[in-house]
């Protein structure tokens, strides 16, 4: 039976041999981690905390994570680029298909959610494009890579930095106050008898600061964030309304302040807001409704540059999104948008998450992104291109089954006589003599 947990905050649920404290890390004495933060994401800090509910976010942040994480994670060799088995780390980060060869089948937090590998990665990238900082804890097998089961998402704000006074350099820390775990300088920490790794991948369209940070969307970006939550406001705003923006004209004469202020308090009471009711007048007052004010008439058009404002601050082309600026531009066709969309918006991430990744694997392999599929002509026109390609000697057939994600043809240990070329025959005398010899 393992130690009783130390709680680092106040309420806890009692969950079998486990205690679960909420939002806070948590460690078993002499067992290692148990809980890591909160299972939900925290919410954007400011201005701009409704930031992440925008529609144009969510569609912003997919075309992002979406391809990324729907395409496959090859491990090839550095240089040659020669395919290698993918890791299970890498296909099932917290194995949710339970393999006793790498972990055991009780899960090593067991107070979180298993997440597929879709949403994992999602969830890894999300934070980094969010707030500048996707991170996760995993414990290491023989060769030093990741062992699946044991990779565990962080909660950004659970993590900050802290310079060592003996060098200067710096440290992740893990916590939010209490007991918190440091990190070494090449991001181990050990807990008990476990030794666990921190990876940690930054926005590559932000800066790091001296504490070793970047920033996400929201922090680069809070004006824009802002003013798009503020259009989305008013517009639902002035939808809901009862009845549009007017005056109310009193014709007969000695109204005053009080009697004034009265009558519009009554006529807002009635028909302001989401009211919708019939306004009954007498001969003496008139209203005059205003059809359009001047930011009405414009916010068609403020919508849509606040739109492209969020597509820069994802780095993403603003028609990709819908929006077009002051020109016509379009694409021939969805292949050569798909191209622009990877070439200058997702490069970035596709280069963040492929070093971050190949840093855990041994020795000279690396991890590739094969974004490519989502161009890739129908199976007709690539099988016609590959014959080009293998009968001028650019590929190979391996090389061609490679590119279509098969695995290569066994080699054949004699060469194949050519079928227009015949052997000599020999006689039975020159095979007795070449016996006799």
């Amino acid at each position: 039976m393992p130690n009783p947990p130390r709680r680092l905050a106040g309420h806890t649920e009692q969950r079998g041999l486990w205690h679960r404290a909420t939002g806070n890390l948590q460690l078993a004495g002499g067992e290692g981690i148990v809980y890591i933060g909160s299972d939900m994401w925290p919410g954007v800090l400011g201005s701009s905390s409704t930031a992440e509910a925008l529609p144009v976010v969510t569609r912003a942040t997919s075309l992002i994570t979406g391809p990324l994480t729907a395409a496959p994670f090859r491990v090839q060799q550095l240089g040659a680029g020669s395919p290698l088995q993918t890791p299970r780390w890498v296909t099932d980060p917290m194995l949710l298909r339970p393999d006793n060869r790498l972990v055991t089948s009780e899960s090593v937090y067991p107070a979180v959610n298993r997440l597929s590998r879709s949403d994992f990665w999602t969830g890894f990238l999300r934070s980094a494009i969010w707030w500048g900082l996707g991170a996760f804890v995993c414990q290491e097998d023989e060769s030093g890579a990741p062992l699946a089961g044991t990779l565990r998402l962080i909660n950004p704000n659970l993590l900050s930095t802290k310079r060592a006074k003996d060098d200067g350099s710096l440290r992740w820390v893990l916590g939010d106050g209490g007991d918190e775990v440091l990190f070494t300088r090449d991001g181990y920490a050990t807990v008990g008898p476990v030794t666990y790794r921190l990876v940690a991948m930054r926005n590559p369209h932000s800066p790091v600061d001296v504490d070793g940070r970047s920033q996400g969307v929201f922090g680069m970006h809070p004006a824009t964030f802002g003013l798009a939550s503020q259009v989305d406001t008013y517009a639902s705003g002035t939808f809901r309304s009862g009845v549009p923006a007017g005056y109310i004209k009193v014709n007969q004469p000695g109204l005053t302040q009080e009697q004034a202020t009265a009558l519009k308090e009554a006529w807002l009471g009635a028909h302001g807001g989401d009211s919708r009711s019939v306004a009954i007048l007498n001969a003496t007052t008139d209203f005059s409704p205003i059809s359009m004010s001047p930011v009405d008439t414009a916010l068609v058009e403020v919508k849509r540059l606040v739109i492209a404002d969020v597509a820069f601050s994802f780095g993403i082309d603003p028609m990709n999104l819908g929006v077009s600026l002051a020109n016509s531009a379009t694409y021939s066709n969805t292949r050569d948008a798909w191209l622009n969309h990877r070439d200058f918006g997702l490069s970035p991430w596709i280069t963040a998450l492929q070093d971050t990744l190949s840093a855990l694997l041994p020795g000279d392999r690396t991890v590739k992104v094969a974004v490519d599929g989502f161009a890739n002509p129908p199976a007709g026109e690539r099988y016609q291109a590959y014959k080009v390609a293998i009968d001028a000697g650019i590929l190979t057939v391996d090389e061609v089954r490679a590119l279509e994600g098969l695995p290569a043809l066994e080699l054949e240990k004699a060469p194949k006589t050519p079928p227009d070329t015949e052997l000599p025959s020999i006689s039975e005398e020159e095979e007795a003599t070449n016996g006799d010899t």
